[in-house]
C-alpha cells in the first residue's frame, strides 16, 4: 500500500512531510542493498526512529523493537535479529540515520509500505525475561484507523505532543503512526517534566491547540503541582494508557484542565480494547472492532482484529459486563488470592484504600513467610499519603495510624484479608511507561 500523503509537520526538526518522505526513501535504499532481512531498531530520537521504521517497511524488512536501549536488553533482542539500526550506546549500527542523504526526484512521492511486514515487540514476561509479541503493520494500521474514527472529532487538527517512548506499542501508535496517518502536526521531542511541556507550548503560536499523550504515572504526579493550568485553554484533550487512572486523579485533572484524560485499556498483546473518560462515565466502552464475552471466572475474553486474526483471546482482566460493549474493570485475575480459604482481590483492597482521605496511591500484595511449621501468607500495603494523611501519621504515630486505616477497610472486608503491614513512600516507583517496580516495593518488607 501507499502510505498516506497527509502533510504532517515535525516541530522537533522543523521539517515538513516532503523532507521526511525523501529521508525515508533514501534510507530504504540503504536497507534494500543489504541482505539481512530482520533488523533490530532502537533510536531514542523519535524523528530518526520514524524515518528508519518506515524505511525498513519500504525495503520489505522485518523489525524487532526492544523495550529500551540498555546493553543487556539490546543483547537479548539482537539474538532475534540479523543486524542493528539506529543509535545506542555500546552497539554499533549497521545502518544509522543520516540527515544529509536524499533521493533525487522523490519529492512528494508516496511511500510503498509492506503491510504484511512483521514487527516484534517485547514486554515484561512473568519469567523475568522479555516476552516477544508479534504483530503485522496492517494490524497497527487498523488500530490507527480505529483511533481516528473514534476520536477525530474531539482532536480536530491539534498538534500532538507526548511523554511516552515510541519503542512501546502505545507510543508507536499514538506518537508516531497516528499523527503521520492523520496529517496532524507533531512534536517528537521528549517532555519528561511538565515544565518542559509548558515551555514548549508557550513558545508556539496561539493558533495551535495541543493533544497530550502520556501515562497514568505522569498524570498522578502532575495533579500535585499542575503547571499546565496556566495554558489549559491550549490543551484540547489528553490521552492516557498503561493502566487505569485513579478516579481522584481523573476528577482533579478535570477540575484543573477542564477535562479528564481519555483512557485507553489494552496491552502489547491485545492492542486497544476499550476507552473511557471519567469526566462523563466510569465504565469502559469497547472499540467498535472489539467483541466481548466472559469465562466462568469473570475473566474478559475478546475477539479483536489486532490479535490472532479475530480469534477469541482470554485476557487476565476480571470484569463486570454491563452491556455487550461496556464493562467495569474489577482487577487482574492473578491479583485474586486466598488467605486461609478466603478469596479476595488485591486490586479491590488497593481501590478501597485509595478512597480514604489519607491515601492518594497504593500497592497491595501478598507477603509470604516461610517458617519451620510451614508457609504463612499475609497482605501488606505500600501507601502514598495525601497531605492530610501525612499530618495524621505524624500526629497519631504509625501504630494508631495503621489501626485507623484498618478501621476504614473493615467497612468493606473481613478482618482476615485486611493488610497487616504498611510502608509509606512519597511516591510509588513507576517507570516512564507507567509500569510499577513491584520487586522494589516488596523488598521494603524484607
Amino acid at each position: 500500500m501507499k502510505w498516506p500523503t497527509n502533510k504532517t509537520y515535525f516541530y522537533c526538526q522543523k521539517h515538513d512531510f516532503s523532507i521526511w518522505q525523501q529521508q525515508v526513501h533514501a534510507h530504504a535504499e540503504l536497507y534494500t542493498a543489504r541482505d539481512e532481512q530482520t533488523w533490530l531498531l532502537f533510536d531514542i530520537d523519535s524523528y530518526q526512529f520514524s524515518v528508519l521504521f518506515f524505511a525498513l517497511l519500504a525495503a520489505k524488512k522485518s523489525i524487532v523493537l526492544p523495550q529500551n536501549g540498555q546493553p543487556e536488553q539490546l543483547a537479548q533482542c539482537l539474538v532475534q535479529a540479523e543486524a542493528f539500526t539506529g543509535v545506542a550506546d555500546n552497539t554499533c549500527a549497521d545502518v544509522a540515520f543520516n540527515k544529509y542523504i536524499r533521493v533525487e526526484n522523490m519529492v512528494n512521492t508516496a511511500i510503498e509500505v509492506d503491510v504484511n511486514a512483521a514487527i516484534r515487540f517485547f514486554t515484561s514476561g512473568s519469567s523475568g525475561q522479555p516476552k516477544a509479541i508479534d504483530k503485522t503493520f496492517s494490524q497497527l494500521l487498523f488500530e490507527v484507523k480505529e483511533l481516528e474514527q473514534q476520536f477525530a472529532e474531539q482532536m480536530q487538527q491539534a498538534m500532538m505532543v507526548a511523554t511516552v517512548s515510541h519503542q512501546h506499542i502505545y507510543g508507536l501508535l499514538f506518537k508516531v503512526l497516528w499523527p503521520l496517518y492523520s496529517g496532524r502536526d507533531v512534536c517528537f521531542s521528549s517532555f519528561d517534566y511538565p515544565e518542559h511541556l509548558l515551555h514548549f507550548i508557550n513558545q508556539q503560536s496561539d493558533a495551535h491547540d495541543f493533544v497530550v499523550i502520556s501515562s497514568p504515572a505522569y498524570y498522578h504526579r502532575l495533579v500535585q503541582d499542575n503547571v499546565l493550568v496556566a495554558i489549559k485553554h491550549k490543551i484540547h484533550c489528553l490521552f492516557s494508557s498503561g493502566g487505569p487512572l485513579k478516579p481522584a486523579a481523573a476528577m482533579q485533572l478535570a477540575s484543573q484542565l477542564g477535562n479528564a484524560p481519555i483512557e485507553v485499556l489494552g496491552s502489547t498483546e491485545t492492542g486497544g480494547i476499550a476507552w473511557r473518560n471519567q469526566s462523563t462515565h466510569s465504565h469502559w466502552r469497547a472499540f467498535s472492532a472489539i467483541k466481548l464475552k466472559l469465562d466462568e471466572l469473570q475473566r474478559l475474553i475478546i475477539s479483536s482484529p489486532y490479535v490472532d486474526n479475530g480469534q477469541w483471546y482470554q485476557t487476565d482482566d476480571c470484569v463486570q459486563l454491563l452491556t455487550n460493549n461496556q464493562f467495569n474493570l474489577l482487577g487482574r485475575a492473578d491479583r485474586i488470592v486466598k488467605i486461609e480459604e478466603k478469596r479476595c482481590s488485591l486490586d479491590e483492597i488497593s481501590l478501597r484504600a485509595n478512597q480514604s482521605d489519607w491515601v492518594i496511591d497504593s500497592y497491595v500484595f501478598l507477603l509470604q513467610h516461610h517458617e519451620s511449621d510451614g508457609k504463612r501468607d499475609e497482605i501488606a500495603a505500600v501507601l502514598v499519603l495525601t497531605e492530610q494523611g501525612e499530618q495524621a501519621l505524624e500526629q497519631l504515630g504509625k501504630f494508631k495510624f495503621s489501626q485507623a486505616l484498618k478501621t476504614h477497610l473493615k467497612a468493606f472486608f473481613e478482618p482476615l484479608v485486611i493488610p497487616r503491614k504498611y510502608r509509606y513512600l512519597n511516591e510509588l516507583p513507576y517507570n516512564s511507561q507507567g509500569k510499577l517496580n513491584k520487586a522494589q516495593l516488596e523488598k521494603l518488607f524484607d
